[in-house]
This record gives structure tokens, C-alpha cells and sequence, in this order.
């Protein structure tokens, strides 16, 4: 009984083996090229998750043996990876599609038109919505950095919502601008590039050289980025909802900065060194810095053994030589930190909804962008609204047209004179600043904060009046002035809306002729608020100053243009016919007014 059960077991393993090999099928098939039709040879076939494969021969064509519900792997240098499920079938041919991004066969937006890149002579390179994903960049032009060689990006302050400066093949110009020329769905922009949401572009494409951007005219001198928007993917209603949270700060380290302790043996060894080069010698230069060193310094946030109002030869018991038992009076050690106080960490929140789809007589795109970006230096934002939406129709086969519309809405903060080397640059400011200062009044003796009538800390910016109305100073360096004060009473705000629509119609001749009508229509306005407050800083001289500066522009363009293109075998011919009629102006109104009335408003009534 024992043999014939060990004997029906082996049987039924030798069954299900073979059943399990039985289950396996031999697949052939040709592997062909997707342009020209002919086999493509050495191609790979490669089972998924397996590492069972084989190759084509010459022509194209292979033979594998494979399960009946494996899935296949066709692939080749040069073109893009195709999966096919076996199902069961016998013969299986492949037309495998050209990589366009490997071979530079692309089909991108030049002058007036598209081409594929291997038929231009032009130097254009290309950059397609896959990696703008990859970049969380208020700036589309951001996008360009580190990937689009001969092109300079380089966003100088790194302030948020700032449209960083673009430079194609180094600079032509000594005194003109060296800013490229923007195109937008065919059209010349003007406005902004941070109106656009990146979100919202499909490819740019960047023309380096005369050939490439000899259409546009002195225009393209400094070379031309071309930006195509998204439209409609072929198949249904597709909607999607993206969200984007997170922090940045900045890219390099700050730079290492002395303490108190160290900056009180250096502020010694300048003037005595000064001193020494005057002519005197050791000695008098010794009693010199003894002397008027706590005229330069003023504040004394040290004590030594318990002495709150140490003197200099407490501090200095050999010239020179500063004190080891100086210790900073706690009052004062939480509020040296400049720096620290004045740059945070910035914090982005990016929101886009859009809904696309086509068919084949239409296609449209719709999509509503928010962004919020507080900068990491304090009190500077950017917040910017967008709403796109394009359609575009084709009713017959000899006639094609349709509209975008799109619309910014953006308020942009900046800390006022940032862009400088003024006093309220946070990254200046702090770096030069003596660390022995403090950013709050404090008791000169006990080193305690001063409050206000309400409770609250004061800042220290240089001088402050007592309860019996004698004025106090409490250092030479940076007098009446503070970088964290003036930032929060100071404004310097632009709002900014822009309204573009472009319209189009295609229609298709006989003999390969093409017929476009494009008009475009451009509205934007500016508006500028600064103001700066009476109470410390540029403003106080002038009891408050604030300035107010308006822009209006109005663009309407409309070119119309015939095409012809014809190809002989592999060759081909093309003509272009245009005309162009451009109207650009603008309004301008600058206000400028001081001795304020309101504390922080910066009307002009």
C-alpha cells in the first residue's frame, strides 16, 4: 500500500510538471522601426521579472519560449521600451517609437513653427514638463538651471517670486539689456515670467544662436526662450489635483563670524596697531586704547567677577589680553544673535487643480494654480493666483482654430532695500554688526530688558530716552538704524494682475499651404507701495516718506502667415510668408510724498 501511495505521488508530480511545462508557448515575431518600417536588428526581448530574454537577428525578427501569461520587455538603444502581454498568443510583431529625447529627434517649438531638432542647424535645446515636475520653482525659467548648457540662471538675491536673470551665451551688451527674448504659445510675453505657473508648461525650448532665432529679428539678439503651454491629451475627462508643502533655506552656510569675546581682543588689537602706525610707541599706544576703546564700544555687556560696571582695566588686566573670568551678563546672552533673529527658515505650499481632455475634433485644458512662499528672510512673501484654460477645435478637416485665456493675480513683499547694500539687506546687516551689540534696550548695568508700557521688549537702535527725557546712546556702529525694526515698519509691496488671451485659426489650402490668423491681446497693471516709517531709518529725517508708483500696459499683436512644406523622399522644403502688426504702451505714475500723518499707511492723500 506504502509503494503504490509513493507511486501515485511521483505520478502526480511527473503530471504537474508537465502541465506546468505544457503551459509554456513559443512566441515569434518581427521587431520593426516605427519611422522607416524596417526590422530593427539586436533589439532585446526580455520576459517582466525574469531574466529569461533573447534578441532579434539582422532583420528584426526572434523566436522565445515563454509562459502564456508572461508579459514582454521589447527594447533597444534609441527608442522607447514597449511591454506587450503574451495572452496566449503565437505571434507577436512590435513597432518600437523613436526616443525623441535620446537621439534629439524631439519635435519642439522654433520660430514661428515646430521642427524636429535632427533637421535643424541651429543650436536649440529643450527641457519638457517631466523635469519641470521635479523643480518646486516659482520662476519657469528656474527650470533651466544646471540643465540647459550656454545658459546662465542665476536668481542674485534669492528673494521669493523673483524672476531670476537669464543669460544665453554670456552678455552681448555693455549698456543695453542682455535679457532673452520670452515667446509664448507663438507670442512675444512681456509681461513677468513669474506671472506663469509652471504647472501650466508643457516644454521650453531655448534658441542659443543667429540661425535658430533669425525669424524674431534684433528682438533675439540675446536669444530667444520659447514656452509652450499644456493642452488636451488625447481620451476622456482627465483631473488631477497636486499639492506641495515644504521648507527650504539657504543653499550655502553663512560665513563664520567672531563671538563677543573674540571681537573685544580684535576691536584692541585695531586701534592699538592704528596707534602703533601714527608713531607711538607700545606704551602709549596701550594707554590710548585704555582710554578711548569704551567710547568706540559703548555697551558694556560684561561683568567680571560679579562686577556689573567693570572698566576697561578690569576687562583688560594686561593690555591686550582680554579677561578669562569676563562672562556676558545674562540679561544680554539670548540677544546677540543678529543673524539668527533676522533669517528663518522659509515655508512653500503650492495647490494646482487642471482638467484636461480631447477627442479628435477638440482638446481643452483648464487649471487653477495658488502659491504661498515666505521667504527666509523675514517679513518677504510671495502669493501669487493663476487660471488658465485653452481649447481648441477642429470642426473640418481644412479648418482649425482656438483661444487661451490666462490670468495672474500676485502680491509680492520684499524687505525693503534687500535688493542693496543698504541697511535693511538682513544678510549685510548681520554679517557686519559688532556681536557685542544687542538687538533689544536693555539696563545698562544689570543687563535686564527695558519694557515698554505694555510689557514688551524694545528694540535697541542706537539711542532711547529715559523717564526723565535724557537721550542715551548705546553704540557708534550703525546709529538710528536696525534691520529688524525698520523690515517690520517698512513696506515694500507689489501687486501685479495680468489678463493675456490669444486666439488662432488654421486653415489647410491644397498644394500643402497652410493659412494662420493669430491675434493676442496683453493687459497688465503694477502697483508699487513703499513707505518708510518715521521712527528709525531712511524715513525718520523726513517724518515718514512713502512713494507709490502705477504702471498700465496694454499689448495687441496679430500677424498673419502662410506656410508651405513639402517632402521628397528624405528630404524636405519649407517657406514661410508673414506679417506682423505689434502695439505696445504703457502708463506710468509715480507719487512721492513725506512727513507722514498715520503711522504705516502709505496713502498719498
Amino acid at each position: 500500500m506504502r509503494k503504490l501511495k509513493l507511486f501515485l505521488t511521483c505520478l502526480l508530480t511527473v503530471l504537474m510538471s508537465a502541465t506546468a511545462f505544457g503551459q509554456n508557448i513559443t512566441v515569434k515575431g518581427t521587431v520593426t522601426d516605427a519611422a522607416t518600417g524596417e526590422g530593427v536588428p539586436f533589439a532585446s526581448i526580455q520576459v517582466k521579472g525574469t531574466m529569461n530574454g533573447t534578441a532579434t537577428d539582422g532583420d528584426g525578427n526572434y523566436s522565445i519560449d515563454v509562459p502564456r501569461n508572461a508579459t514582454l520587455i521589447f527594447s533597444s538603444i534609441g527608442y522607447l521600451n514597449q511591454e506587450v502581454a503574451v495572452e496566449g498568443q503565437q505571434v507577436i510583431n512590435v513597432i518600437l517609437a523613436t526616443d525623441t529625447e535620446n537621439l534629439e529627434e524631439a519635435v519642439i517649438t522654433i520660430a514661428y513653427g515646430a521642427a524636429k531638432k535632427s533637421s535643424l542647424t541651429g543650436a536649440i535645446s529643450n527641457v519638457n514638463s517631466d523635469k519641470l515636475e521635479l523643480r518646486p520653482t516659482s520662476s519657469v525659467t528656474s527650470a533651466l538651471e544646471g540643465t540647459v548648457s550656454g545658459v546662465q540662471v542665476n536668481s542674485t538675491y534669492g528673494a521669493p517670486g523673483e524672476d531670476p536673470s537669464i543669460r544665453i551665451r554670456g552678455i552681448g551688451t555693455i549698456n543695453g539689456s542682455s535679457t532673452p527674448l520670452y515667446i509664448l504659445d507663438g507670442v512675444p510675453f512681456s509681461g513677468n515670467v513669474s506671472d506663469l505657473n509652471p504647472a501650466d508648461i508643457e516644454s521650453i525650448s531655448v534658441l542659443k544662436d543667429a540661425a535658430s532665432a533669425a525669424l524674431y529679428g534684433n528682438r533675439a539678439s540675446n536669444g530667444v526662450i520659447l514656452i509652450t503651454s499644456k493642452k488636451g491629451s488625447q481620451g476622456k475627462l482627465n483631473v488631477s489635483f497636486d499639492v506641495r508643502q515644504g521648507t527650504y533655506s539657504r543653499g550655502i552656510p553663512e560665513y563664520d563670524r567672531v563671538d563677543p569675546y573674540q571681537w573685544m581682543n580684535v576691536a584692541w588689537a585695531n586701534m592699538y596697531n592704528k596707534r602703533i602706525a601714527a608713531g607711538d610707541d607700545a606704551s602709549a599706544a596701550n594707554e590710548y586704547v585704555y582710554e578711548h576703546l569704551p567710547e568706540y564700544y559703548i555697551t558694556n555687556i560684561f561683568s567680571v567677577n560679579g562686577n556689573n560696571d567693570a572698566s576697561m582695566h578690569d576687562l583688560f588686566p594686561t593690555a591686550g589680553v582680554f579677561n578669562q573670568n569676563a562672562v556676558i551678563k545674562s540679561g544680554y546672552t539670548d540677544d546677540l544673535d543678529w543673524y539668527k533673529a533676522t533669517i528663518r527658515n522659509g515655508y512653500r505650499q503650492e495647490y494646482n487643480l487642471s482638467a484636461n481632455g480631447a477627442n479628435e475634433k477638440s482638446d481643452y485644458y483648464f487649471s487653477l494654480g495658488y502659491l504661498d512662499e515666505n521667504g527666509y528672510v523675514s517679513n518677504s512673501g510671495f502669493e501669487r493666483y493663476t487660471v488658465r484654460g485653452s481649447v481648441n477645435v477642429k470642426p473640418v478637416n481644412w479648418l482649425k482654430t482656438g483661444v487661451t485665456v490666462f490670468g495672474s493675480h500676485q502680491n509680492y513683499e520684499n524687505t525693503n532695500g534687500a535688493s542693496d547694500g543698504s541697511y535693511t539687506n538682513a544678510f549685510m546687516y548681520c554679517r557686519q554688526i559688532a556681536p557685542i551689540y544687542p538687538i533689544h534696550l536693555h539696563d545698562y548695568l544689570t543687563g535686564a530688558y527695558i519694557l515698554d508700557a505694555n510689557g514688551n521688549k524694545q528694540y535697541d537702535g542706537g539711542e532711547y530716552v529715559d523717564a526723565n527725557g535724557e537721550v542715551h546712546t548705546t553704540r557708534q556702529q550703525y546709529a538710528d538704524r536696525h534691520v529688524i525694526w525698520e523690515n517690520e515698519l517698512n513696506i515694500d509691496k507689489t501687486v501685479r494682475n495680468t489678463l493675456e488671451t490669444t486666439a488662432y485659426v488654421d486653415i489647410y489650402l491644397p498644394f500643402n499651404f497652410t493659412f494662420t490668423v493669430m491675434g493676442n491681446m496683453n493687459v497688465r497693471s503694477s502697483n508699487n507701495f513703499t513707505y518708510n516709517s518715521a521712527v528709525i531709518g531712511d524715513g525718520k529725517g523726513s517724518q515718514g516718506r512713502g512713494k507709490r508708483v502705477d504702471y498700465r500696459y496694454k499689448k495687441y499683436q496679430l500677424r498673419e502667415q502662410l506656410n508651405w512644406a513639402q517632402t521628397f523622399g528624405d528630404h524636405s522644403i519649407s517657406a514661410l510668408v508673414a506679417h506682423e502688426a505689434y502695439s505696445y504702451n504703457y502708463d506710468y505714475a509715480y507719487f512721492y510724498k513725506t512727513n507722514e500723518i498715520f503711522a504705516g499707511s502709505p496713502n498719498m492723500s
